[in-house]
């Protein structure tokens, strides 16, 4: 009787240990709703939308900075699955892209700024879709960038650090708040994001006709 009981706590602690390491689906896997390994950026915005209210803690229909911050250690928490304080690279790829293959050949950094987007970064071949391949090369490298002292591992100091210049950066008129619209023109770029029914992108200005000469 006492041996069963035994067998049962174990196979109930094995499946507990199981359900949670993969409760948390990886980004990609999560927009990838037709399940054929590629995220259009159709199924990438629908996803975002979804995070975005995540991130929003208060549910007052925007982000503050210190909304954001609070989700990227969020972020850490689930990616750092073997509880040791500290993510590496393949840790940081499954919890973004669902699988680590390759990670290790990633030497490169990859930087973002106010003028990039991760999915246009991501889609190296430029067809608008996102294959896994893609998503690792791009999590990975930015892991290289936000692995401070390039120890190979990143502390939740050191995400937490450059996450307050990514919330900045995602801030574009540096207001506090990263509205939805922000939060789209960081993932998907300004012109896959419209605002009112208008492209994000600053409009070109039509060309002013010329006074004609004075003679």
């Amino acid at each position: 009787m006492k041996k069963l009981m035994f067998l049962g706590i174990f196979a109930a602690l094995c499946l507990a240990l199981t359900l949670g390491s993969g409760i948390a689906q990886s980004l990609h896997d999560k927009a990838d709703t037709d399940k054929d390994g590629i995220v259009t950026s159709d199924e990438m915005k629908k996803t975002l939308g979804e995070r975005y209210k995540s991130e929003d803690t208060d549910k007052d229909g925007k982000v503050t900075v210190d909304e954001y911050q609070r989700a990227r250690q969020k972020n850490f928490n689930d990616a750092d699955t073997n509880k040791d304080g500290v993510v590496t690279v393949e840790e940081w790829a499954i919890y973004w892209c669902g699988s680590d293959k390759d990670t290790a050949r990633i030497k490169k950094p990859v930087k973002m700024d106010k003028k990039s987007s991760r999915a246009k970064t991501m889609d190296t071949d430029k067809d608008g879709k996102l294959g896994k391949d893609e998503c690792v090369v791009f999590w990975a490298g930015r892991f290289v960038d936000l692995d401070g002292n390039k120890d190979g591992k990143m502390s939740r100091d050191e995400y937490l650090d450059r996450m307050k210049e990514m919330a900045k950066q995602m801030d574009l008129n540096s207001d506090g708040v990263i509205t939805i619209e922000e939060y789209y023109v960081s993932w998907v770029g300004k012109d896959a994001v419209t605002i009112k029914n208008k492209p994000a992108g600053k409009a070109r200005k039509p060309a002013q006709d010329k006074a004609p000469v004075q003679k």
